[in-house]
């Protein structure tokens, strides 16, 4: 009887066998071994990508102010102003003005000197002062200008030989109104991420800010706005040319992002005829900067943009917990790496013992951890790439720890000779128990 209870035990063993080897063999036999894939299917490197020289986003400053369209002088001009030789020239207040947008420096103010009258730099680059013709301050700098105005009313005979003292002092200077939305700004609050998890919710972020003419680039604009991109936005930057967007365009894109519009969203409603031009902060080593130095620097009505990394995750399935798990990234993510981070077992014990899991009616226990992993890489043209990997030799060969890339899906299965192993050892188990 013993003897009869054996053979019908063996008997469904060797079927269960079957039944596994055939399974798991038609699964993974079209995929292509990891140590035979192409390079070029491989992930892209991150890891060896290093910082550019940040002072290539800013612009070469000149060692004297040039002068142009909305720089506001402070001038005196002896017997004109003031009208009276003798009467000291008119004070110009020294209390600060605040002004309406953000302004770096930060909480900038009118730079107001002792005396003189304010004059602004017209459009066409000119000075308008009483009693002479329009002068013409485009590209001049402050000494210069004031030596034209000098000669000025030197020719008139207004001003004599002897008191022809005429000073010109900068009260402000232009400045380009440039937008900077921003997508990598997190949620105000605390928040409770969970390790492998991500924070979903966040919040994006516009400002219109004022940039003196010399320091109207890139790494101001950073510098203004929050600094280098978070590690939820692309390491770099994107520049829209205003090209022939109305006056109003900028502040209405602003008014959208803080109506609750995503920031991406609000830029694709802008025409399509903006340039645009992408700023990398990340290249590989000994790689040429790809912009030019005048790419850099940012002109009236430019929007500087920081876009959020999308679909950066690759997704876990099979004995592994399901999930969307987000790539790190500035570093390289390998294979057993990615199955830690899904929580799966990577060369240890699989799990509790055979009898208790069978007692419990959830099935073959994991005596044995699963080894077999298969990887669907989505390809270019919209194909999908089937990568076998094997952990046991992914632990001491580096052609089966292959780096894992956005989009990947990572199943973790048994191999035939794993899961018999198993069944057999929970079968005994259970006999014995029995």
């Amino acid at each position: 009887m013993k003897n009869h209870l054996f053979i019908r035990q063996a008997a469904g063993l060797g079927a269960l066998a079957v039944l596994l080897f055939s399974g798991c063999v038609t699964f993974t036999r079209h995929a292509i071994p990891a140590s035979r894939l192409p390079n070029q299917f491989a992930a892209p490197e991150r890891s060896s990508l290093v910082p550019i020289n940040f002072s290539v986003l800013a612009g070469n400053k000149p060692a004297e102010y040039l002068l142009d369209t909305g720089d506001i002088l402070a001038v005196t001009i002896p017997g004109v102003i003031p009208p009276d030789a003798m009467e000291l020239p008119p004070v110009i207040m020294g209390v600060s003005q605040s002004l309406s947008q953000k302004y770096y420096p930060p909480n900038g103010t009118f730079l107001t000197p002792g005396v003189g009258i304010p004059v602004t730099v017209q459009a066409n680059g000119e000075l308008q002062l009483p009693l002479v013709s329009a002068i013409q301050a485009r590209g001049y700098t402050q000494l210069q200008i004031a030596e034209k105005i000098r000669n000025a009313y030197i020719e008139k005979g207004i001003v004599k030989a002897g008191n022809d003292q005429v000073n010109v002092s900068l009260i402000r200077g232009r400045v380009n109104r440039v937008l900077v939305l921003r997508e990598d700004i997190a949620a105000p609050g605390p928040t409770l991420v969970t390790k492998g998890s991500t924070m979903l919710q966040k919040r994006g972020s516009a400002e219109v800010i004022d940039l003196p003419v010399y320091e109207s680039d890139i790494l101001h604009a950073l510098a203004v706005s929050g600094g280098l991109p978070g590690v939820d936005a692309n390491n770099e930057v994107w520049i829209l040319r205003k090209s022939t967007l109305g006056e109003n365009d900028a502040m209405q894109l602003k008014n959208l992002v803080d109506n609750g519009e995503v920031p991406a969203t609000a830029v694709n409603q802008l025409p399509a005829h903006l340039e645009a031009i992408r700023i990398p902060l990340k290249l590989c080593p000994n790689q040429p900067i790809p912009f030019a130095p005048e790419d850099v620097l940012l002109h009236e009505g430019d929007i500087v943009y920081i876009e959020p990394r999308r679909d950066e995750y690759f997704y876990t399935g099979g004995l592994l917990p399901g999930g969307q798990i987000p790539m790190p990234r500035d570093e390289d993510l390998d294979v057993l790496e990615a199955v830690a981070l899904a929580q799966g077992a990577v060369g240890g014990v699989g799990g509790t013992g055979a009898a208790s899991v069978l007692r419990a009616g959830a099935g073959i226990g994991k005596v044995i951890p699963p080894s077999r992993v298969l990887v669907l890489r989505k390809l270019p043209n919209g194909d999908q790439l089937p990568i076998r990997i094997d952990l046991a030799k992914a632990m001491h060969d580096p052609t089966e720890r292959i780096d894992i890339m956005a989009g990947d899906y990572i199943m973790m299965y048994y191999k035939p000779g794993e899961e018999f192993t198993n069944s057999a050892l929970n079968f005994f188990n259970f006999a014995f128990a029995f």
